[in-house]
């Protein structure tokens, strides 16, 4: 079975993900640590508790949620994945990091590895599978681990509310169809991990978040 720890990174207090099971192996997912010291604390406990690192995960490729991935690569020799679409996204890095005032050291480069909708994520003994959810941008992944109960939404889905669509690749209604087509057809009791905020489940979402209404 999988256990998660979390993080809070950068100005935009941003939610990265740290997934493992018995065999010690995991994934990172948004590894959005701008900072030295924010690194440190990934790895140190990444390395602490002796994990695996098989690939970063990014769910999209909004500058908040990428700003690790080189620091995280380097340092284990792992990929980064994503859908093909955030390249756009990905390829507007540093321009989304100086409108934002975030000054940044190096490059956010293009993912490695593609991901696409029903594809599994084997980490050890576990399995996440990707369930496209654009909307909020191009290329937008939520990532369900059925057995556990947990999905991982990036920023489709928050506890009451639903990321912005303002941004290049945007889409309101897109994103609120991905949220009632992918999310809430998800058992009521799973667990939402979301790329901002504190946790809360399909349930109480589809009963109270007045963004998606049902």
């Amino acid at each position: 079975m999988l256990q998660v720890n979390s993080f809070v990174f950068n100005p935009f207090a941003e939610n990265t993900y740290v997934i493992y099971d018995e065999t010690r192996q995991c994934v990172i997912i948004d590894p959005g640590c701008h900072t030295s010291s924010e690194v440190d604390e990934l790895l140190g406990f990444i390395d602490l508790h002796q994990l695996e690192p098989l690939m970063v995960v990014n769910t999209h490729g909004h500058i908040d949620h990428i700003m690790g991935n080189e620091a995280v690569k380097r340092h284990y020799g792992i990929q980064v994945a994503a859908h093909p679409e955030v390249k756009n996204d990905i390829l507007r890095s540093r321009q989304q990091a100086m409108m934002f005032g975030l000054p940044m050291v190096e490059e956010c480069k293009l993912p490695e590895v593609d991901l696409t909708d029903g594809e599994l994520i084997k980490v050890g003994n576990s399995t996440l599978e990707v369930l496209c959810t654009p909307g909020h941008a191009k290329g937008s992944i939520s990532l369900y681990a059925m057995a556990e109960g947990w999905v991982f939404t990036g920023d489709a889905l928050f506890c009451r509310s639903i990321g912005r669509t303002d941004f290049p690749g945007g889409d309101f209604e897109e994103l609120r169809e991905s949220i009632r087509t992918r999310l809430f057809t998800l058992p009521e009791d799973t667990e939402v991990y979301s790329g901002h905020g504190e946790t809360t489940t399909i349930g109480e979402e589809k009963d109270f978040n007045p963004y998606v209404a049902v």
